[in-house]
């Protein structure tokens, strides 16, 4: 059994606050995000604010500070969710005026498939993001592909290794409430609907990415295109020519369209421009929408 190694980083840093700043087209889902997590990894903000309009007392402060410091981040590939996770904790230590530890969960947390490796794993993930944040005074956990972890116990086909790791996962995030430990979880998951009912539940916020919209491609657009010299008739062409069905997602726009009229703008010695991205949208089809299908 290999020793897990989850990947930290202290916030708040110069490129956590680029790449938070960078991500374009989802400021609710961000303004969300650094609310939800300024309340869960500082409660006394809530309960000051509580105590200077309600001094009689509000039930549903009550009820928000015992939920689960967990928030799930859900939707199709490409719109954003680990690449928001991954710089969030700047923008939430930039908030709270100190710093925030993140520590995100490696690709094969699942393991090898030893016996009780599963369980461990989480434990062992847990135990050192909890570490770190008491270390530091705040911490959020990031585990990217949840579905892998956290897929419903019901399942005919759920393995005994499944089904444990689940409950594992399902007792962590409850002993992190009742610990009041300085802490958050994200889970990302691009099927949603495969997860535990047990884990849905004890989210305290869950935000659903989508597609660009012709507003949020504009933005895109307009970034990518700084320091060139584009007209609004161009910009407008642009996302004209990306309304497709399915819609591009974000990182078609930015790491395949840009990105090929960047590579022709350098091998062809010529300036970058709305010209190379017209003809990029017209050699690159959206990415197909994910056929999550149902568990029955």
């Amino acid at each position: 059994m290999t020793e897990l190694r989850l990947l930290e980083t202290v916030h708040p840093t110069k490129e956590g606050m680029k790449d938070y700043e960078a991500l374009l087209g989802i400021d609710d889902i961000k303004d969300a995000l650094v609310d939800e997590l300024t309340l869960i990894l500082d409660p006394e903000r809530l309960a000051a604010w509580s105590k200077r309009y309600h001094p009689d007392g509000l039930g549903i402060v009550a009820r928000a500070r015992s939920k689960a410091p967990l928030i799930l981040l859900s939707g199709d590939v490409g719109c954003g969710k680990t690449a928001l996770a991954s710089c969030v904790a700047s923008a939430v230590a930039k908030v709270l005026d100190h710093r925030v530890a993140c520590l995100e969960t490696p690709s094969d947390i699942r393991g090898s498939g030893l016996v009780g490796e599963l369980s461990t794993n989480v434990t062992e993930a847990f135990t050192q993001a909890k570490a770190k944040a008491d270390q530091i005074g705040r911490g959020i956990l990031v585990i990217d592909e949840a579905d892998d972890l956290a897929t419903r116990r019901g399942q005919m086909q759920a393995h005994h290794e499944d089904r444990a790791g689940v409950n594992v996962l399902i007792k962590q995030i409850d002993l992190l409430s009742k610990a009041k430990t300085p802490m958050a979880v994200i889970m990302i998951t691009n099927r949603e609907d495969v997860l535990d009912p047990a884990v849905v539940r004890r989210a305290a916020l869950r935000l659903h990415f989508h597609r660009p919209n012709d507003e949020a491609r504009a933005a895109v657009f307009r970034r990518i295109l700084e320091g060139t010299d584009t007209s609004d008739s161009e910009l407008r062409e642009l996302v004209k020519l990306t309304h497709k069905a399915p819609p591009y997602t974000f990182s078609d726009i930015t790491d395949r369209i840009a990105r090929l009229a960047l590579r022709r703008a350098w091998k062809g010695n010529q300036a970058f421009g709305a010209a190379l991205l017209k003809a990029a949208i017209a050699e690159v089809e959206p990415s197909p929408l994910m056929d999550v299908g149902r568990l029955q």
